[in-house]
């Protein structure tokens, strides 16, 4: 999943104060910085080195042009600052922030996204990563979003599909499960309620493999609290959405994080994702990103594909 390259700011496009942030926190200014173009958001996201060897990773963007991203920045850099310590997600360095401007400095990770070799040799150690994420404390739960209020509004999808008088567009499948598809769309505050720090956006290209082969979770702006489980599911969503040769259902089986979750709960999360991709997939795609409705296109298509497997 890779943005447009086009669509990014760049290094020398940042304002000269932003510069001196990062040069303050590296202590040195950055003689190269390389831009990264995986992702969807407009915003800046380069690799910067000092001459000394320093390195960290910045992302910024422009409220005028991208209020959106501007705001979802705004969120991530919340969340980092109260991230809790033993979570695999890089530390927040150092920030900049104006009514025009928002930049994060973060701990740069040397590493590449799974998924590559399509083989699934790398699906246990995103699940591993995962697993680790902490129940939290009530007073950093109550900071952040509730999945199952988030979750609720993709399941939502599927009303709004009916309204517009979408659902004709829908595979032969799809139109005569259509009750059932709503009816484990509507469980799906109940299924993934929780109080477990959760990334809830978690893809191939929002993970890290290190050389060591640990999975860091990175872009944490949609992060809220759920169900342990929560962004496991999610992340074997992309797996299949991706085509990697792994049985997804078998993960679900095997993984420790999957403990005890039952088939009814996953098959809630499933649908209320495809309902809220299929809807949105309709709309105008976003300013700067062109990519973004055709991504939910063939994610509504790979949920759908994946309960009439799991319903047969």
């Amino acid at each position: 999943m890779h943005s447009d390259s086009k669509t990014r700011a760049g290094w020398d496009e940042l304002p000269a104060d932003l510069h001196r942030t990062v040069e303050e926190v590296l202590g040195g200014p950055a003689i190269e910085a390389v831009t990264q173009s995986n992702g969807f958001s407009p915003g800046s996201a380069d690799r910067v080195r000092t001459a000394s060897g320093v390195r960290a990773f910045v992302k910024a963007v422009d409220r005028l042009r991208h209020s959106g991203t501007y705001d979802l920045h705004r969120r991530e850099l919340a969340v980092m600052e109260r991230m809790p310590p033993g979570v695999c997600a890089p530390r927040l360095l150092g920030s900049y922030v104006t009514d025009e401007w928002v930049g994060l400095v973060l701990e740069d990770v040397e590493g590449a996204h799974p998924g590559a070799a399509a083989a699934g040799r790398d699906v246990d150690a995103v699940l591993d990563a995962l697993a680790s994420l902490p129940r939290l404390a009530p007073a950093d739960a109550a900071a952040l979003p509730d999945a199952a209020d988030e979750f609720a509004g993709d399941a939502d999808g599927w009303r709004r599909l009916g309204a517009d008088g979408a659902l004709g567009e829908l595979p032969g499948w799809a139109r005569r499960s259509h009750d059932r598809l709503v009816a484990a769309a509507e469980r799906v505050g109940a299924a993934t309620a929780g109080e477990h720090l959760q990334h809830l956006d978690c893809r191939a290209d929002n993970v890290l493999l290190d050389r060591h082969g640990v999975a860091w979770i990175i872009d944490w702006p949609w992060a809220g609290v759920g169900a342990r489980w929560t962004d496991g599911a999610c992340y074997l969503f992309d797996v299949r959405m991706r085509g990697e040769d792994v049985d997804v259902d078998e993960v679900l089986r095997r993984h420790p994080l999957f403990d005890g979750v039952a088939d009814a709960d996953i098959d809630a999360l499933i649908a209320a994702l495809t309902g809220g991709y299929l809807f949105k997939s309709r709309l105008p795609a976003p300013a700067g990103m062109p990519t973004l409705r055709e991504f939910q296109r063939q994610e509504a298509l790979t949920g759908l594909a994946w309960l009439e497997e799991r319903w047969s």
